[in-house]
């Protein structure tokens, strides 16, 4: 149960109904960065930049941005996201979601268990056998993760939403990332862990929507502190699989992704828009700015 829940988060918040679990007020003095989605990258001799925190749903109330982060984006001569989901980039992440070496999913799995599957899939998610038959189990975990239609948004996630009106205006555009190094995270994992995780996700499926919940009401009041307790709450320390998924899903990520933005930010009036999981912490990318020379200051 821990383990879904985290990947969740991370899923919503890093790129992964719990009325009865209370998460406590956040210790916002334990957490670097504990509040605000907007920041001011500053360094002398340079631009100011900024860089946002999203969440990778299309809820209208995440889309509308507040409007200290419109005038940001407006104002910015150049974009950064993690990925830029172009047709390269869909191309890659849909060849790399199938097997492609003669397994299916079914023979990956116990008859069983591979059946309760297409039955939640099937009524859950509206997906035939057909669709998934061919499909890595960390895709279809991925598919179970994404909460209720309703709850999501109808239109494009936050993300896709800005690079289009980015790619719009014709500014430089920068993949902080490409599909492909995000896909290999999911390589830590065997095939036979990747089926475990996800037994364990249809098992707990009924918790995914009011997780959801406490997501979006603490994303919304910039709560990064709050996101970050609700990750290390489900992170299990004894877990070998925890501890890979968290080095490769975050901390890797975090430190590659620094590492790139650096030619926007030396050019200036730069928007950077990264998953608001990757913000806050020790290991957070506004901490390592930081270390890095930058002054990093809480828009709103």
């Amino acid at each position: 149960m821990k383990r879904l829940k985290l990947l969740i988060i991370l899923f919503l918040l890093g790129s992964l109904s719990i009325p009865q679990v209370n998460i406590q007020a956040a210790d916002q003095g334990r957490i670097l960065h504990p509040k605000g989605l907007l920041w001011k990258i500053e360094k002398p001799g340079q631009s100011p930049s900024h860089i946002f925190g999203t969440m990778h749903v299309g809820d209208p109330r995440v889309i509308n941005l507040a409007p200290e982060a419109e005038q940001a984006f407006k104002n910015a001569e150049r974009f950064a996201m993690e990925v830029l989901m172009n047709f390269q980039a869909m191309g890659a992440i849909t060849s790399g979601s199938f097997f492609n070496d003669g397994r299916t999913l079914a023979s990956v799995m116990d008859r069983p268990d591979y059946d309760r599957l297409i039955q939640l899939l099937q009524q859950q998610r509206g997906l035939p056998e057909s669709a998934v038959k061919h499909m890595r189990p960390w895709v279809v975990i991925m598919i179970l993760m994404m909460p209720a239609e309703g709850q999501m948004g109808a239109g494009d996630a936050l993300d896709m939403v800005l690079y289009r009106r980015a790619a719009l205006r014709s500014i430089p555009l920068l993949g902080l990332e490409t599909a492909e190094e995000q896909m290999a995270i999911f390589d830590t994992l065997s095939i036979d862990e990747q089926v475990w995780m996800l037994n364990k996700s249809v098992a707990d499926f009924e918790l995914i929507d009011g997780l959801f919940a406490q997501m979006l009401e603490s994303y919304l009041t910039g709560d990064l502190a709050a996101l970050m307790n609700m990750q290390q709450q489900y992170d299990d320390p004894e877990s070998d699989i925890d501890n890979r998924l968290m080095l490769a899903l975050l901390d890797q990520r975090n430190q590659r992704m620094v590492e790139r933005m650096q030619h926007f930010l030396q050019q200036g009036n730069a928007f950077i828009a990264i998953g608001a999981l990757h913000l806050p912490g020790e290991q957070g990318v506004l901490h390592l700015l930081e270390q890095s020379g930058y002054s990093v200051t809480p828009v709103y």
